[in-house]
């Protein structure tokens, strides 16, 4: 599948199942998130995870993200401490926060090559669109932005997504502009926070606000060195 021909589709009910169907069988898709315009498999296949980083061309440490369809599945596959209630989860998550946790059992299933041998896992479900309704449909899916590994801006725009993976894709899923959310700033993307280490830290700002972030957690380091700092002691020299 892939190749040099574009497989552009709008997004209906029919594109709906098609894809679902292209990710039974190694598939690969481009389609649009609340935030960005992302790429995406099953989190299971390791033939199309290997796909994914050849196509971004990716060279950094940049392990792909779980998507999951409720955030009541994520204590299934992350060991969330008991202090986070359901309720603080389904805030985080539902409000554009990837958050990444230490791996529970039943995500070791995964192919390594998803978190690039790290032991967390980065969680997404980030509420109604095409990638959240077909990996809903689907189960658990390995996802990140679609675009060539070093070129992300504020956001990956349709053009970027079908310009940069369009022909490498095995459809490419046009659900129309990104809205912008100029509350946001120029941090258009998801917030992504790693609460795997003690203290938690900013990994990167996003539509989930950093003050608000701070206010329900009092200890989080948003220094981004600081972050690279702990990142390097845990999984030895890395490129973020």
């Amino acid at each position: 599948m892939g190749g040099n021909v574009f497989n552009i589709r709008l997004y209906d009910a029919e594109t709906r199942a098609y894809a679902v169907d292209l990710l039974k069988n190694d598939g690969v898709i481009v389609a649009p998130s609340v935030t960005n315009y992302g790429v995406f498999c099953s989190a299971t296949s390791a033939t199309a995870i290997a796909r994914i980083f050849e196509m971004k061309e990716r060279t950094k440490f940049g392990p792909l993200t779980l998507g999951i369809g409720d955030p009541g599945e994520a204590r299934t596959y992350a060991e969330i401490p008991p202090e986070f209630s359901d309720q603080t989860i389904s805030e985080l998550l539902l409000g554009m926060t990837t958050t990444v946790f230490f791996k529970a059992p039943a995500a070791h299933k995964f192919p390594e090559q998803m978190t690039m041998g790290a032991p967390t896992v980065g969680l997404f479900c980030h509420g109604i669109s095409p990638m959240f309704e077909i990996g809903r449909d689907f189960g658990p899916i390995a996802l990140t932005s679609s675009n060539i590994s070093g070129t992300g801006g504020p956001q990956v725009t349709r053009e970027q997504a079908i310009d940069d993976l369009g022909r490498h894709a095995d459809l490419v899923i046009d659900g129309g502009p990104i809205v912008w959310d100029d509350a946001s700033g120029p941090f258009q993307s998801n917030t992504v926070v790693d609460f795997s280490f003690d203290p938690p830290h900013l990994v990167r700002p996003g539509r989930f606000a950093t003050s608000r972030l701070q206010s329900m957690f009092p200890t989080l380091v948003t220094d981004p060195s600081a972050y690279k700092n702990v990142l390097t002691q845990r999984m030895g020299e890395v490129q973020l």
